[in-house]
């Protein structure tokens, strides 16, 4: 089976020979008939000239000349258009993925895996050279992309899969990310993921923005059709913290009005309560999970997520009123939202993950 490796560039000259010489001394080693397709954004750093003088020694090597900057995503539709390969695979040009993961990858696709990523957020994965702002970063996006995937690094830029699983797909993700759209869109059932230790680049500049980061956004935004279950999910959720509210008010006054019970140990009780029962209710309605099923450390792990969005929400309460200069009534709104969020994304992907 040929692989046909799809590299996007803009402004890596300085690393592109070093990594197809790599690419193809992978291929060598393994006895794998691969090709590799270069797609450059017309490179004011030359790039796409120093590829065309790579073509000349080797004919396993392709390249697409782009009119200008277009985006990474747009760059690899255009190499699967032309590919040949019965395998697709994807790769960063500025050395930060390890080429000696293609055969391990390779090896997994021929053993009946319709799509193997490169993961750095599962055991044996990492990042390295990464500054606070960029992991944070990486981290929550990771997080969000959660929401419509059990795959752990859905943000990977380093990923293989089986050429067939594309017709009759559309594909057109904006932005530098496409690994979650392939993933949303395509119908694979037998998903992999190797570890991978990402090195962060030592020549060029990242290509990671402001603007990319409202691309992966509006991308987020484009999938929920495609997950609907993820919709009513959330819909199920806000319904069960309406519940959660009322019986929270009740209990509290309660309480305080009638047992004349101090208002802030009633508030902690009612919290307790209301919690209690969100926590069943979700469990068995929203997310739809056998009521016995590791139910008390389960049950822990509720109470940490909504701690963490009380915080949230405390927080932008605070800030947006102190700082902001919003009426409190509707920096509150804003704020419930805001820990609303959080609290199903956090519920989803580690309390009731399947």
């Amino acid at each position: 089976m040929k692989i046909s490796l799809v590299v996007p560039t803009y402004n890596e000259k300085e690393n592109i020979k070093e990594l197809i010489s790599k690419i193809r001394e992978e291929f060598i080693r393994h006895n794998i008939n691969g090709e590799i397709i270069v797609v450059d954004d017309n490179s004011p750093d030359g790039t796409g000239n120093e590829v065309e003088n790579i073509i000349r020694k080797y004919n396993n090597i392709k390249i697409i000349h782009r009119k200008g900057k277009l985006g990474l995503s747009s760059a690899v539709i255009e190499g699967f258009n032309i590919a040949k390969g019965d395998i697709y695979c994807v790769m960063d040009a500025d050395l930060s993925h390890p080429v000696e993961k293609i055969n391990d990858m390779y090896e997994l696709i021929i053993n009946g895996a319709d799509f193997v990523i490169g993961s750095r957020y599962i055991n044996g994965g990492g990042i390295k050279g990464w500054n606070l702002y960029r992991k944070i970063l990486s981290k929550s996006s990771t997080i969000l992309a959660r929401v419509f995937t059990e795959v752990r690094d859905p943000m990977s830029g380093f990923f293989m899969f089986r050429k067939d699983l594309l017709i009759n797909k559309e594909i057109n993700p904006k932005g530098f990310k496409i690994l979650l759209e392939l993933l949303i869109k395509l119908d694979c059932q037998n998903i992999v993921e190797v570890p991978i230790v990402f090195t962060n680049r030592t020549v060029g500049e990242s290509k990671a923005g402001i603007k990319e980061i409202f691309y992966f956004l509006e991308n987020l935004m484009k999938y929920l059709p495609y997950k609907r279950k993820v919709i009513f999910e959330f819909v199920k959720f806000t319904c069960v913290g309406l519940i959660g509210t009322l019986v929270n008010i009740f209990i509290l006054y309660l309480l305080t009005d009638h047992y004349n019970v101090y208002f802030m140990l009633s508030a902690v009780v009612a919290f307790g309560v209301a919690v209690t029962i969100n926590y069943i209710l979700n469990k068995i309605w929203t997310f739809s999970e056998n009521f016995n099923f590791n139910l008390i450390n389960k049950y822990f792990n509720y109470i940490i997520v909504s701690l963490i969005a009380l915080i949230v929400n405390l927080f932008f309460l605070y800030l947006l009123t102190k700082y902001f200069k919003i009426y409190y009534i509707l920096s509150q709104i804003i704020s419930i939202g805001l820990s609303l969020i959080i609290n199903f994304i956090g519920n989803k992907i580690w309390t009731f993950r399947k």
